[in-house]
């Protein structure tokens, strides 16, 4: 117990350390934040320099207000973000305008144009930048007649804070955000093989997955998920238009297809303990055999122990391919670990029992193939669909054979 307590000790310091290490807090949050704001503060300041000494504005507060609400944490969303911006800027100074030269701020031309501005606001291409069109509207109304010629110098002052900012992230451009894509990929691929061999375990020993894995191993499951999710949908965003990003090639083990296979693993290993359930419900635990017996129960505690070994040598396997699984050739263990279900499903389907726990049997193994095939990259589905189709139909057919030779037993 004390070896195991500092053998926990140990990979806790280690995780520790590893958590600090520089190049995790260059892809951090505070990193993240730190990078944004230093950006956004010089190009508001470049906007602020550029008008104040080529048109001579003393205070040119839209252009840093633009500055800032243009930079972003990657190069895509800051170019987004400044044509959001500058269409909303536009489209509320196009609404305001007429009534602004022709009538001036009452509350019958403030409440047409708010009504028009905030329904134009509402387009779903403006995103969270369509705020900014009931904002101009309202300004460019209360300047009235006498101050209309102030619309086009204030626009201006958007236009240039906008391209300061989309310039200065576009040739200055921030880092990609690829290292935390892998490491939420490695913490999920590490987690899902870790339950797929404690699956395994419990297989072997004859025990129930959750006595020898975590209770909590579906939430941490389904959490490293969304995280994955979340940290890939960034690093794909940091690679367009990004100067700095690699050939697309180079970083083929954060394709979107490999979350997609890791995550239906994931669902499948759910499935294997429901069906794991499901078939300790329809044939209970073997008992010792006895040479003496004549029943069947040393046959039944036989291909029990059988067909547990199979299912934990899959497990195994399929752990290894997870461990695999980023995007390039399958693991080497794959074509052997086929070879390993065929066996069994061909001593499976010789076999003669229980309906309900022959379908049990079938089902676990179903899903096990499925998981093959999602590690494999989607190769020979064509192939496997058609065996399972076969093996399908001929366990049905086997069933409807034997029951109706049990109503003809009852008939006589």
């Amino acid at each position: 117990m004390r070896e195991e307590n500092t053998g926990t000790a140990g990979r806790r310091a280690c995780a520790a350390l590893a958590a600090v290490r520089p190049s995790r807090l260059r892809d951090g949050p505070w990193a993240v934040r730190w990078l944004v704001a230093v950006r956004a503060s010089v190009a508001a300041a470049l906007a602020w320099q550029l008008c104040s000494s080529v048109w001579g504005t003393p205070r040119p507060a839209p252009a840093v207000v633009a500055a800032l609400l243009v930079v972003h944490p990657t190069v895509f969303r800051s170019c987004t973000a400044g044509l959001q911006y500058a269409a909303g800027c536009t489209l509320g100074a196009l609404i305001a305008l007429p009534a602004a030269v022709l009538v001036g701020p009452t509350w019958l031309s403030m409440g047409a144009v708010l009504l028009l501005s905030l329904l134009a606001a509402g387009h779903e291409r403006l995103g969270a930048h369509g705020l900014h069109v009931p904002i101009t509207a309202v300004f460019v109304l209360l300047l009235g007649p006498s101050h209309a010629r102030e619309i086009g110098p204030h626009l201006l002052q958007i236009g240039v804070g906008i391209c300061v900012a989309v310039l200065f992230n576009a040739l200055l451009p921030p880092p990609l955000r690829l290292r935390a894509a892998e490491a939420a990929l490695d913490r999920l691929r590490a987690e899902l093989a870790g339950v797929l061999d404690g699956v395994a375990v419990a297989v072997r020993e004859a025990r129930h997955p959750d006595e020898v894995l975590d209770p909590g191993w579906r939430d941490r499951l389904t959490d490293l998920i969304t995280r994955a999710r979340g940290t890939l949908g960034q690093a794909h965003e940091s690679l367009r238009w990004n100067v700095r990003a690699p050939d697309r090639h180079t970083v083929w083990h954060l394709d979107q297809r490999v979350l997609e296979s890791l995550e239906r693993v994931a669902h499948d290993a759910e499935a294997v303990v429901a069906a794991l359930d499901g078939l300790a419900a329809q044939r209970p635990a073997a008992v010792r055999p006895d040479a003496y017996d004549t029943d069947g129960t040393a046959e039944t505690d036989a291909w029990d122990r059988e067909f547990r070994a199979g299912c934990a040598r899959l497990l195994t396997c399929l752990a290894l391919c997870v461990r695999g699984c980023r995007g390039g050739s399958p693991h080497p263990v794959l074509p052997a670990t086929r070879r390993v279900w065929r066996e069994l499903a061909e001593r499976c389907g010789d076999r003669r029992g229980s309906l309900d726990a022959r379908l049990a049997e079938w089902r676990l193994l179903m899903l096990l193939d499925r998981s093959l095939q999602h590690v494999a990259g989607g190769r020979h589905r064509t192939a496997q669909a058609a065996r399972n189709r076969t093996a399908t139909t001929e366990l049905t057919a086997v069933a409807g054979e034997e029951a109706h030779a049990q109503a003809a037993a009852e008939h006589r």
